[in-house]
């Protein structure tokens, strides 16, 4: 090591141990300080360091510290002075100690425990400050996403919250066994700091410091706070872990211990109380005037304190957002509406959720990777088959699509091995059904097949599972990872390499049954230092909480009509770093839309949060996105909310085309009639892709166009008569009167490129009348979800194609956004290239005079009051929405 090399490794010593002193203390400007007192320290300790080295290392400093783009979280705050007003909290052993165990410890990056540092300190700030004399009752929410780590960020709450003075800290976790046990575990490793009593190794944060505060825990791993541990009197007046599960025989044993407790001994402990999973059981959803069971429970449980904090996290929620914000009872008071504070987390580096699995923009993106795989029909049959646990022997054979799943998992173990992830934990899901019966049945299938797979993988060279995995491999695996930006520097490995650790890997997998009838459990712990290779087959146990570590491959087939329990049962969400290119999801087409669906309901929420991030929660009006078959959630829990239609501030768009040619042919007549009829002059812009058009154009030429124009039957988004009526409605509370209309024509670059023309795709002029196409859009050049002949291109609009109209725009969609909403809506219309791929299979006679027309129409934001409660429906359409909140409508 050179001499610059150790005097840079002493220095960020010196630098990082002043840096977490001076913020954890809440010194102004704590960054700063460090870097002057690490530079005078240094020259005093080991030696002068000349001023370009000085002027370098304090470079590096604040690039690591200071100018790390971390996204902030999205803050609604409730009415009144902040609780920590007149003070900075200050932390001074559990929090720091925290933090340095996950960056040593866990070896976390700098920029993800700076994330959770920045989001714990919104979130305990808006919770009351446990040493001030006041009395205290803070209810709020946390939104994060699917497994993102919501787990870590409570923990860092919980350290820090001991710190500032908060002697009892309860955790509802969930309403399982399972749940519960891994949480324990992990705040007894990571808050508390246990010692192995055998042979006194120290364990989690342990391994940083030891000696401060002693945290009690009155519950362990094996046990919850039962009828036996429940009995006698605590002592309240120090740090106090308790995690509980939420069920109706565990709270009263907490509530009678706690009530016990503080009447003898008088003292009545500063409380936080964090419910994981706060969308399930926590909810009133009870129709008659005592509250639901665990509801109540909980509420009860808030009202033994007088410095209380409640804080929800989910990453599903609608059912708190739309609950009855006035709720009250007589015993048990207020109900847990976040009313003090919402706090939505920021998008986590290395996530992978929903905008990387489904496509959540709305654009189509030139080769972006697809990772979902549709069932085949046969798996389809076999498993709507399946109604109830009797079914459970119907299942006697494992179907084509599973089984294919089955051997893409294997594969991806081998090239994680290969791109040197050895040792790491591997994950399938098989998620079918809720019923153990049916479970433990499938279980047994698969596992009998396996050990097929197994003994033709290993002892017949000629098997047609060999020949199955090469294609797969070579037809599904190597073309992702072309196009995938997450596996940067890693080679695409030759057939023979894989399959020498294929036959290495193969006897290293289980198949485990998840359940509660079931012995078998995911025990990654015990596995850490070589990894767990598992098929675990389950329902309920695997839908919500329950981490799958290394997630790679999940068959799921098994639908939900709420949209949070649907997207809770997602748990290929998380951290796939070096392998997202790897997964895949086996499901259905309808599911698959579902979940796009879903994916796209959060994003606005999220968005909506961002926008009215200046009220209370009081004030906000939670708006979501409604879905034509499923509900928001369950009805016991909406019974505030009220449900309307509305396209505002969206773009929307045709993706899926029919195979008949009379469905291509009334769409090139409504094209050409709606062209035809125009006045406007139409202009030609041209750019990377060319396009013609005429602007302010009157609406009713629209209204007829959409009536005309068919979308397809199975197209659960876009319906052209509905938006065709939607207009209408806008038409008379005094919108929408004009549109502008850009019909899209060539983009030379695209039909210019070598993929492209490996195809034999050229320039296809197109007639349409009064506009002349020197070519054909080119949306999609492979096979993209064909199915029963029908084309589904995913999408058709390119990134920010839609404000093409508008002078000024520019690649921030949210500038433009706003752009919109002093622009009339705009008419994209698409003429798209016959010889792509999935057009071309359905051999129809396309021509100059005849190609598919897509659509996509992007709608202002409609802001101003309606005048009525007509106008007011007419401009939420498709939406749900909370109607017990004050005064702020988002429609």
């Amino acid at each position: 090591m050179s001499s610059i090399d150790r005097n840079k490794e002493k220095y960020f010593e010196m630098l990082d141990n002043l840096y977490a002193m001076y913020k954890n203390y809440g010194m102004s400007d704590p960054l700063d300080n460090a870097i002057s007192d690490t530079k005078t320290n240094f020259q005093e300790k080991i030696g002068l360091l000349d001023e370009e080295t000085a002027e370098s290392f304090a470079l590096l400093a604040y690039q690591k510290y200071g100018s790390l783009n971390i996204e902030k979280a999205i803050v609604l705050k409730g009415e009144g002075d902040s609780p920590w007003a007149d003070e900075k909290p200050m932390f001074s052993y559990y929090w720091p100690r925290y933090e340095k165990y996950l960056l040593i410890g866990k070896e976390w990056e700098q920029e993800t425990v700076s994330s959770i540092d920045l989001t714990t300190n919104d979130i305990l700030t808006c919770i009351g400050n446990p040493i001030n004399k006041e009395d205290f009752d803070h209810r709020g929410l946390v939104l994060g996403y699917v497994q993102s780590g919501k787990t870590a960020n409570f923990t860092g709450l919980i350290n820090k919250a001991f710190d500032v003075g908060y002697k009892l800290i309860i955790v509802l976790a969930g309403m399982h066994n399972d749940l519960r046990t891994q949480t324990q575990l992990r705040l007894e490793r990571e808050v508390v700091g246990t010692i192995e009593p055998i042979t006194n190794e120290k364990q989690g944060v342990a391994k940083i410091k030891s000696g401060g505060g002693q945290i009690e825990t009155w519950t362990t791993p094996q046990e919850d706070i039962s009828t036996a541990n429940a009995i006698g009197i605590k002592n309240l007046d120090k740090p106090i872990l308790v995690v509980v599960k939420k069920h109706k025989d565990v709270l009263p044993n907490l509530i009678d211990l706690i009530s016990t407790s503080i009447s003898v001994s008088e003292i009545n402990p500063a409380t936080l109380i964090i419910d994981d999973e706060a969308d399930q059981a926590s909810l009133d959803t009870s129709a008659k005037s005592n509250p639901s069971t665990i509801n109540k429970l909980i509420r009860e449980l808030l009202g033994l304190f007088n410095k209380k904090a409640y804080v929800g996290y989910t990453a599903t929620p609608f059912a708190n957002l739309l609950v009855n914000a006035q709720a009250n009872h007589d015993d048990v008071g207020i109900d847990l509406y976040p009313k003090d504070f919402a706090i939505s987390l920021p998008k986590p580096k290395d996530y992978c959720g929903p905008d990387e699995f489904f496509n959540t923009s709305g654009y189509m993106e030139d080769n972006k990777p697809i990772y979902i795989r549709h069932l085949s029909q046969v798996d389809i049959s076999l498993l709507d088959e399946i109604k109830s646990k009797d079914d459970n022997n119907l299942f006697k054979e494992v179907p084509p699509s599973m089984e294919e799943a089955i051997l893409s998992f294997l594969l991806t173990i081998a090239i994680r091995n290969l791109r040197g992830q050895r040792n790491e934990h591997n994950s399938m899901l098989i998620h079918t059904s809720r019923f153990t019966d049916v479970q433990n049945s499938m279980s047994g299938v698969i596992e009998k097949f396996y050990k097929k797979i197994y003994n033709e993988v290993l002892y017949n060279s000629e098997s047609d599972y060999i020949n199955k995995l090469k294609l797969i491999y070579e037809g599904d695996i190597i073309p992702v990872q072309e196009l995938s930006d997450d596996i940067q520097g890693n080679p695409v490995f030759n057939w023979i390499q894989v399959f020498k650790e294929v036959r290495n890997i193969i006897g290293k997998i289980e198949v485990l049954e998840i359940n509660g009838e079931s012995e078998d459990a995911l025990e990654y712990e015990k596995y850490k230092d070589n990894g767990l290779n598992v098929i675990a087959i389950g329902g309920n146990k695997l839908s919500r909480g329950l981490t799958l570590d290394g997630l790679s491959v999940s068959y799921y087939y098994r639908n939900s009509m709420m949209y949070d329990s649907l997207m809770q049962m997602g748990r290929w969400f998380g951290y796939r770093k070096g392998y997202m290119d790897l997964c895949r999801i086996y499901t259905s087409k309808e599911l698959a839309e579902n979940f796009e669906h879903l994916a796209i309901v959060m994003s606005e929420l999220r968005d909506e949060l961002e926008k009215y991030k200046h009220v209370t929660p009081e004030e906000y009006a939670a708006k979501m996105k409604d879905h034509k078959s499923m509900t928001v959630t369950s009805p016991s829990k909406m019974r505030a909310a009220e449900k309307t239609p509305n396209y505002s501030n969206s773009l929307q768009q045709t993706r899926i085309f029919d195979k008949n040619l009379q469905f291509y042919e009334k769409n090139m007549n409504a094209t050409l009639n709606l062209l035809n009829t125009i006045r406007e002059e139409f202009k030609i812009k041209e750019g990377t892709t060319r396009y013609h058009i005429s602007k302010h154009v009157p609406s009713h030429h629209v209204i007829n166009f959409l009536n005309e124009y068919q979308t397809s039957s199975s197209a659960s988004k876009v319906n052209s008569k509905k938006i065709a009526d939607y207009i209408l409605n806008m038409n008379k509370s005094g919108n929408f009167n004009s549109f502008n209309i850009a019909v899209v024509d060539i983009t030379p670059s695209t039909l210019n490129r070598s993929d492209v023309k490996s195809k034999g795709i050229d320039k296809w002029p197109v007639n349409l009348g009064p506009v002349a196409i020197k070519s054909a859009a080119l949306r999609s050049i492979g096979d993209m979800g064909r199915k029963n002949g029908q084309v589904d291109l995913g999408a058709i609009v390119a990134s920010n194609q839609e404000f093409v109209d508008i002078k000024g725009s520019s690649n921030n969609k949210q500038k433009n956004k706003e752009l919109r909403n002093k622009e009339n809506p705009l008419l994209l219309i698409y003429p798209l290239h016959p010889e792509v791929e999935p057009f071309k299979r359905l051999k129809l006679d396309f021509s100059e005079h005849l190609v598919p027309i897509g659509i996509a129409i992007s709608f202002p934001d409609v802001k101003q009051e309606p005048r009525s409660s007509e106008e007011r429906a007419s401009k939420s359409a498709g939406y749900v929405h909370n109607r017990t909140v004050g005064g702020v409508k988002n429609d």
